[in-house]
């Protein structure tokens, strides 16, 4: 049967005699009302004292301890023994008094000597300690009272205060003389402990007591109520007395902390700042009174024993209930979320117990989901911040201090703008809570400053958060340290746009800048000039050097051009050895001629390269805006071309574009496409020039010289294919050939007994510093069986003119062969005659530029007669290229040369029209 509790009571009413009752029991209620609440009152009063007496004795029996162990402590740091003594004396205090949580001994100078926690058994006081530990770490040298007062001797107890872990109160005494105390012996004593053995005191017959501290926060657990420890009650007037120190009667009757109305004494224990609230019900102090008067009527005694059993049957029946749903609450505490399984009668209670079943289903999800997100909180690498709507810091996670460099508790309760770098300006934070208050959420990029002062970017989402009545209740900042990012991205947009190894924009960025001075000057009606320059014999200096010191070239060579453009000039490397300088707001061809010749006269000067001085080339070309081109792709390529131009007149000048140079640009790279095919297609072939001895002026050698029969282009001559080959590294495989076919032709000479003629071929610079020349050179010897001495390697200026162990060491291997050596085009490079006394060489070959002028120039004659007395002198034969007239030949014959070649003799002709001249005697 189901019976509704409020039903019952109003029944139980109806049946007693309400009126009479009350008229017998106010009658003798008013004889005895005071004498008992007196009584009462006393034994309450004198509960509240006992409790205070069993708090101080706590206290006085902590106090006691320590003082205990500060004997041998001090002895300790007197004798200088080690702490370990000390580490030993604080673990058996903690073991044997479990309230105390911390011990620490602090020196004089606020300095934690050392200290053990209840929950570590460690006693190192170097090792790492966490908890209230690092607490009062953080404290050092902040003189507090738990510090000072104990150095003037006293002991010092601090109020009892709450928190997250626990309740607790500091209690510290001084360590050695009271007149001068060596340390302090500081506790912190967790009360919740110490007060286990003080609850039975504080519960007797019908009289409860509890603790509160200074604020009116509870203290202690009593049973059968609400509240938890921690919990204000403020709004209980005794409380509240106790708080603001007022006045307090006794006898006033209020709501206690049963949600019951009581009578309540208040004691104070003034050394820790605790109250202890003495309780008792005003229905226990009534109820004597009633049975009393039930004495007095009997008929009222029937009605009321009656009225007493019912009430008691069902009391028992709903106390039953609720004590198994107070049980289920209990359990919930423990997080213990198992359904309840108590049965009641009262509809009231089965609702309540439903209740309470859909209750722990709720949290048990909830309790799930919170632990999910305390774990994504805590671990995640982001950044979170809450603020509650006043924009104070209520919660930060372990990235957030990671990330700014403060602790929580150096944030809490701070306004995030303490993370400001300045480098925002207002409308940037009005526009971002413009976004957060309209759409509830912002997202953007950041600069925050850490507490370092290190300012740093983030990217930042700030999503707002409301209760179920629509109120801002929270603002959640989640931020991540993008500034890696950043700079990531900062070095990459730098490498995209510029070369890694000068340090000079790159192709791309070149084009950029030539594109914007392009604008420029369509609108200022200005000039611009775009300077192609290609250094020259550059490849030479990298294989007899090394690339590591060809790229020291390149910088050096980088840096001096920048130093000769001005500021608003730019200068780009493309890569090799290309640079394309742009020069904008000219007036004329003028000024990019007179920026040229500043340019050239760079390279009149050595670079010194690992103490060595290194000289070196250029060729510039020049193309202007807007007559030889409107865009940047094209002007690159009107300047490449005059580049190649100003190579082909002879490399260190500079050449202004002509439309010319685009058909010779187009017959270049028809050249390149060739070349790689000639070898295959056996496109070459090798004329031979004769070498006459003036003595007799008879035949005594031949220079074989490489011609290309292109099929559709006709005879290219040498001067227009070598430097392309040179360039394109064909040259390697083309020099090879014609080597091996001017000794097969030798060899088939000698068979026809012409064994009286050397073979003269000239050698490439990438020839020479290939690996392995000499044994190219052994094996094509042995292959013809031709003595090494019919054969004469013609060598370039610039081959010797870099004086290192690998030129020596390559000319020293091929001579020891018994191969000659001659340099070729002698006087127009930068070698000299004591220069080249360094080297192992046979012949100089004077070139033909002086040759052609010594009968009408006379600084022309007197250098040929320098160089052939000193090449004499050095025991060089001397050989004059390019004779073509009797007047020349018989000048060279007076000064003593030994040998010359040029169409005075012969052109080069193929080999069977050179048999035909071997046959003359």
């Amino acid at each position: 049967m189901s019976l509704s509790l409020k039903k019952t009571w109003y029944g139980l009413i109806l049946l007693v005699a309400v009126v009479p009752a009350l008229l017998m029991l106010i009658w003798g209620g008013f004889l005895y009302y005071q004498l008992l609440l007196e009584k009462h009152l006393s034994e309450e009063v004198f509960i509240g004292e006992l409790s205070v007496d069993h708090v101080k004795q706590e206290v006085e029996r902590l106090a006691t301890l320590l003082e205990n162990k500060s004997d041998p402590i001090a002895y300790t740091l007197t004798n200088d023994i080690n702490l370990k003594f000390v580490d030993e004396l604080l673990h058996n205090a903690l073991k044997r008094e479990p309230a105390i949580h911390v011990l620490l001994l602090i020196g004089t100078d606020g300095k934690i000597l050392t200290g053990l926690e209840s929950y570590d058994d460690r006693t190192s006081p170097s090792e790492e300690r966490g908890g209230l530990y690092a607490h009062w770490q953080s404290l050092e040298g902040s003189f507090s009272e738990e510090f000072t007062v104990p150095l003037k001797g006293s002991r010092f107890v601090s109020n009892v205060s709450i928190k997250p872990e626990g309740v607790f109160f500091t209690l510290s005494v001084p360590v050695g003389p009271p007149d001068k105390p060596l340390a302090v012996l500081l506790a912190r004593i967790d009360a919740n402990i110490l007060w286990n053995d003080l609850q039975p005191h504080l519960q007797q017959n019908q009289i409860s007591s509890y603790l509160i501290d200074s604020k009116g926060l509870l203290l202690t657990m009593p049973a059968d109520i609400v509240y938890r420890i921690g919990d204000s009650l403020i709004h209980i007037p005794v409380v509240k007395s106790f708080v603001t120190e007022s006045y307090w009667n006794d006898d006033e009757v209020y709501v206690g902390l049963k949600e019951k109305k009581v009578f309540g004494s208040l004691s104070r224990v003034e050394n820790i700042g605790v109250g202890v609230i003495t309780e008792v019900n005003r229905g226990y102090i009534l109820q004597p009174i009633f049975k009393f008067l039930a004495k007095l009527v009997l008929v009222a005694m029937i009605f009321v024993l009656i009225f007493l059993w019912l009430g008691t049957r069902i009391l028992h029946l709903v106390i039953t209930s609720i004590d198994a749903i107070s049980a289920d609450f209990k359990r919930v505490g423990k997080q213990d979320y198992s359904p309840s399984k108590t049965n009641s009668s009262f509809v009231e209670l089965s609702v309540l117990v439903d209740g309470f079943n859909h209750m722990v289903n709720e949290i048990k999800h909830n309790h799930h989901d919170l632990e999910q997100a305390s774990v994504v909180f805590d671990n995640t690498s982001e950044g979170i911040l809450i603020t509650d709507a006043s924009h104070k810091i209520v919660s930060v996670n372990k990235s957030f201090c990671e990330i700014t460099g403060y602790s929580e508790d150096e944030v809490i309760g701070e306004n995030p703008s303490i993370l400001k770098s300045g480098h925002h300006d207002e409308s940037f934070y009005k526009n971002m809570w413009a976004s957060i208050d309209g759409a509830g959420k912002w997202r953007g990029e950041v600069i925050n400053r850490r507490k370092d002062g290190e300012t740093y970017v983030e990217l930042l989402s700030v999503n707002t958060f409301r209760d179920f009545n629509g109120k801002l209740t929270y603002h959640i900042g989640v931020f991540t340290d993008i500034s890696h990012i950043k700079e990531t991205e900062s070095k990459l947009e730098y490498l995209a746009h510029h070369d890694q190894l000068t340090g000079l924009p790159n192709r791309l960025l070149c084009h950029a800048r030539i594109d914007h001075k392009l604008q420029v000057a369509k609108r200022s009606k200005s000039l611009v000039a775009v300077l192609f320059i290609d250094l020259d014999m550059f490849k030479v200096v990298n294989d007899s050097m090394g690339h590591a010191q060809g790229d020291v070239l390149l910088q050096k060579v980088g840096k001096s051009l920048k130093d000769h453009i001005r500021e608003e000039d730019t200068i780009a490397r493309l890569g090799g050895d290309e640079f394309v300088i742009t020069l904008g707001s000219l007036q004329s061809r003028q000024d990019a001629a007179h920026i040229a010749d500043n340019i050239l006269s760079i390279f009149s000067r050595p670079f010194l390269i690992e103490s060595q001085n290194v000289f070196i080339g250029a060729s510039i070309g020049i193309s202007m805006y807007p007559n030889d081109g409107d865009d940047t792709d094209v002007l690159l390529r009107n300047a490449d071309s005059a580049m190649y131009k100003a190579k082909a007149d002879g490399r260190n000048n500079y050449q202004f574009y002509t439309p010319v140079l685009t058909e010779e640009a187009s017959e270049r790279l028809k050249i390149i496409n060739s070349l790689r095919s000639a070898l295959e297609k056996n496109e070459f072939c090798v004329h031979y020039q004769p070498q006459y001895a003036l003595c007799n002026e008879k035949i005594i050698g031949v220079e074989a010289l490489i011609r290309w029969d292109h099929p559709e282009m006709g005879m290219i001559s040498p001067a227009k294919f070598i430097p392309v080959a040179e360039e394109t590294g064909m040259i390697i495989p083309i020099g090879e050939w014609v080597l091996r076919t001017a000794c097969q032709q030798l060899k088939q000479w000698n068979d026809a007994g012409y064994t009286s003629i050397r073979m003269a071929v000239n050698l490439s610079a990438r020839q020479f510093w290939k690996p392995g020349l000499d044994k190219v050179i052994e094996n094509i010897l042995q292959e013809f069986n031709l003595k090494p001495a019919d054969l004469e390697l013609e060598l370039t200026e610039g081959i010797i003119m870099h004086d290192t162990s690998v030129v020596i060491k390559t000319l020293n291997d091929i001579h020891d062969m018994g191969v000659r050596l001659a340099v070729d085009d002698f006087g127009t490079g930068y070698s000299s005659l004591s220069y080249v006394s360094r080297f192992p060489l046979d012949m100089l070959k004077i070139d033909r530029s002086f040759v052609r002028d010594i009968t009408t120039n006379t600084d022309d004659a007197e250098m040929i007669m320098s160089i052939i007395a000193l090449g004499h002198s050095m025991k060089l034969q001397v050989l004059a290229e390019g004779v073509e007239t009797r007047e020349q030949l018989f000048y060279l014959k007076e000064q003593g040369c030994d040998e010359v070649q040029g169409f005075y003799f012969s052109k080069p002709l193929p080999a069977n029209e050179i048999e035909k001249l071997l046959s003359v005697k």
